[in-house]
């Protein structure tokens, strides 16, 4: 009956140790301005603000070893990247590469620029940065729809023009220094959201560093939805493609017809 005891007492001292070693290691705590984001038709784009602390293991550490970064995503869908070519003095849509898993918005802010904050092993281990996401296999098609096989250094050629379309929209962004603390151990991130961002559920990421390696991470949702007349036109587009494109089409032609009586009277 003595090792029934001796187990428990075992198994108490690792809890201990385990509680002991989490209570020294620097704990993050955060929040988002707002979780949640309506679009409407007048939405011109919108900020967010995260703001948190660093819960010290020491009282009064200095906060000079440490790196907060942060990283807003979602919702990943297929994207699909075209390669133009010139035929006959006109550019045309030549070869394409789909991608099955893209971020519809990757953003990063970071106290630091990421290669001065961790190795890129431990970045790209983790996806943090534009250059670590994993868009799952692509598929090469030509123009005449048959598959094809790239070679390494054009899918590379074509994943990058992907990530420039991306950037360009702003959909993409990467911000070193767009993580500030206030103090020693308060710390505050803007991050844009443009008026093209995708509906759906997002994930705001923050990971702690200390001296290159994570101590902490700690993720909050945010779900961006279409509201008012904008969210009835958008769910029937994806739900009755039919009845959205019939609708359409009728009011396009009642405009025209409109436009033109109002001509005819003058």
């Amino acid at each position: 009956m003595t090792g029934l005891p001796t187990y428990r007492a075992m198994l108490a001292l690792v809890v201990l140790l385990l509680a002991a070693g989490a209570a020294r290691a620097d704990q993050l705590v955060t929040d988002l301005s707002e979780h949640q984001i309506a679009i409407r038709s007048n939405f011109t784009g919108t900020q967010i603000l995260l703001f948190g602390a660093v819960e010290a293991r020491t009282p009064g550490a200095r906060a000079l070893n440490r790196d907060v970064v942060v990283v807003v995503q979602g919702p990943n869908a297929p994207a699909m990247v075209r390669r133009k070519e010139r035929v006959g003095g006109i550019w045309v849509n030549h070869d394409s590469v789909t991608y099955p898993d893209v971020p519809g918005y990757y953003a990063i802010a970071s106290t630091r620029p990421l290669e001065v904050t961790a190795p890129a092993e431990t970045l790209k281990a983790l996806r943090i940065g534009i250059d670590s996401i994993d868009p799952g296999p692509a598929e090469a098609r030509a123009i005449d729809g048959t598959a094809q096989v790239l070679m390494p250094e054009q899918e590379t050629a074509f994943w990058k023009a992907l990530i420039r379309n991306r950037q360009r929209e702003r959909l993409f962004a990467n911000v070193p220094g767009g993580v500030t603390f206030l103090g020693q151990t308060l710390f505050r991130a803007t991050v844009d959201i443009p008026a093209n961002v995708p509906v759906g559920l997002y994930t705001a990421k923050v990971y702690l560093f200390q001296d290159g390696v994570v101590v902490d991470t700690i993720s909050s949702p945010l779900y961006i939805d279409k509201r008012g007349i904008e969210r009835l036109i958008y769910r029937m587009a994806h739900s009755d493609p039919i009845l959205y494109g019939l609708l359409a089409v009728l009011g396009a032609a009642l405009a025209g017809w409109l436009a033109s009586a109002i001509m005819g009277r003058r």
